[in-house]
C-alpha cells in the first residue's frame, strides 16, 4: 500500500516500481528472491543464545537499562514513575463529579484486529455489536440492563455500545471496545463516528505524554446512560 502510494504522490523515485521488488530486497541478505520464497513452508535464521555475553545489549551503555540514559539524553526523566493522568479523579476532582466514571479503551475481540474484518460477514456473526463493560453495581445505578444499548460520553463527545454487566471489574470503571465502524451502513463514512471510541479521547499537544507523545487511551472520565 505505501509504495503504491509513493508512486501516486510524486515520490516514486525512492520506492520499487512494483511490491515484488521490495520484497526481494528484504530477503537480499538470505540470498533468495520472493518467487524463491513462495516455495519454501517456512525459513527459519542460525538461532544464538546469550548473545548479550559477547555484545551486551542494544542500548548505549551495552548494560540492561532500568535507568534510561536515551531518555536522560533527551532531557527526560531517565527512571520510570507514576504520573498522575492529565484527566482523573484526583487530577481533575471538578469534573469527576460531572464524568464519575474511568474510561479505558481498547477492550479486544477475537477475530477483529483494530478497525480490521468487520467486514467479514461470520465475523459479525459472531460479534455483532461493539460493546462496553459495566459493572452490575453500576448498571443498577445507572438503570442499565445485560444488552441495552447505552451512551458513553466524555467531555469530548459521545458514542454508543451494547452494555455487558461483569462482575470481574472495578465498579468505578467502564471498558469500552475501540476502532468500531459499520460496513453495512452506506453512508460514505460508514458510521465511524457511531461507536468509534476515539471520539471520546484527547488529542490535544497538553494531554499526550511529554517523552512518548502517547495519548492517553485507558485514564479518561466518562459517564455512562441508557440510549434513550
Amino acid at each position: 500500500m505505501l509504495n503504491d502510494l509513493a508512486h501516486r504522490v510524486g515520490q516514486g523515485e525512492h520506492w520499487w516500481e512494483n511490491f515484488e521488488q521490495a520484497l526481494d530486497w528484504i530477503l537480499e541478505p538470505m540470498g533468495i528472491g520472493w518467487e524463491d520464497f513462495k516455495k519454501k513452508d517456512y525459513i527459519r535464521g542460525n538461532v544464538r543464545y546469550h548473545k548479550y555475553r559477547d555484545k551486551g545489549f542494544s542500548t548505549p551503555s551495552r548494560k540492561f537499562e532500568l535507568y534510561s540514559t536515551v531518555l536522560e539524553k533527551m532531557g527526560y526523566d531517565p527512571l520510570p514513575q507514576f504520573r498522575e493522568p492529565p484527566e482523573s479523579p484526583v487530577a481533575t476532582p471538578e469534573l469527576y463529579e460531572r464524568f464519575p466514571y474511568i474510561l479505558i479503551t481498547g477492550r479486544r475481540q477475537p477475530g477483529f484486529f483494530h478497525s480490521e474484518n468487520r467486514q467479514v460477514p461470520w465475523l459479525r456473526e459472531l460479534h455483532r455489536d461493539p460493546v462496553v463493560e459495566i459493572h452490575p453495581e453500576a448498571a443498577q445505578r445507572e438503570g442499565i440492563g445485560e444488552g441495552d444499548w447505552v451512551v458513553i460520553e466524555s467531555p469530548r463527545g459521545k458514542v454508543r455500545q451494547r452494555a455487558k454487566l461483569f462482575e470481574g471489574m472495578d465498579p468505578r470503571i467502564v471498558s469500552a471496545e475501540h476502532a468500531w465502524w459499520f460496513p453495512e451502513d452506506e453512508t460514505p463514512g460508514h458510521g465511524w463516528d457511531v461507536s468509534n471510541i476515539n471520539v471520546l479521547t484527547d488529542n490535544a499537544y497538553e494531554a499526550c505524554d511529554p517523552a512518548m507523545g502517547a495519548t492517553h487511551v485507558r485514564t479518561l472520565l466518562c459517564r455512562i446512560y441508557p440510549e434513550s
